[in-house]
């Protein structure tokens, strides 16, 4: 009889231990920076701008990647900067006059919304001049 008792109450701890919600663990979730890549010509004095939306709060960052003429690379000084687009143009809180480079030129931390990157000639470049920037963001 004593066995019987020891196997019926084996049995009913196995079936309640089997009807457990057991939680998994679980990590954080990273999620990998997004490159965005603006390319346009840029005429003597004058400037362009190009518009990206946050979706994640964090650092943005943005560089002068390429800046060429037919095809050859020049080394002539830009403003780069990030703003807020405002009417038909983007309103730079944070500017620099910047030549190519593989690094960020400029940083700046943004929460989530619409923001802009602007390229602009302040010096006077001889001839139009197609580049690239490069703005990353979470």
């Amino acid at each position: 009889m004593n066995t019987m008792r020891c196997l019926a109450c084996a049995v009913a701890i196995a079936a309640a231990a089997c009807g457990e919600n057991v939680a998994t663990p679980t990590s954080a979730t990273t999620s990998e920076p997004t490159t965005i890549l603006f390319s346009g010509t840029l005429q003597p004095r004058s400037s362009r701008f190009y518009s990206y939306s946050l979706t994640v709060a964090g650092p943005v960052t943005a560089m002068l990647a390429s800046l060429e003429r037919n095809g050859v690379p020049v080394s002539n000084v830009l403003e780069l900067g990030l703003g807020i687009p405002a009417g038909t143009g983007c309103a730079v809180s944070s500017a620099a006059s910047t030549t190519t480079a593989l690094i960020p030129q400029l940083r700046q931390d943004a929460s989530i919304g619409t923001y802009c990157v602007r390229i602009a000639d302040i010096e006077g470049l001889p001839a139009a001049m197609n580049f690239t920037i490069r703005v990353i963001h979470p």
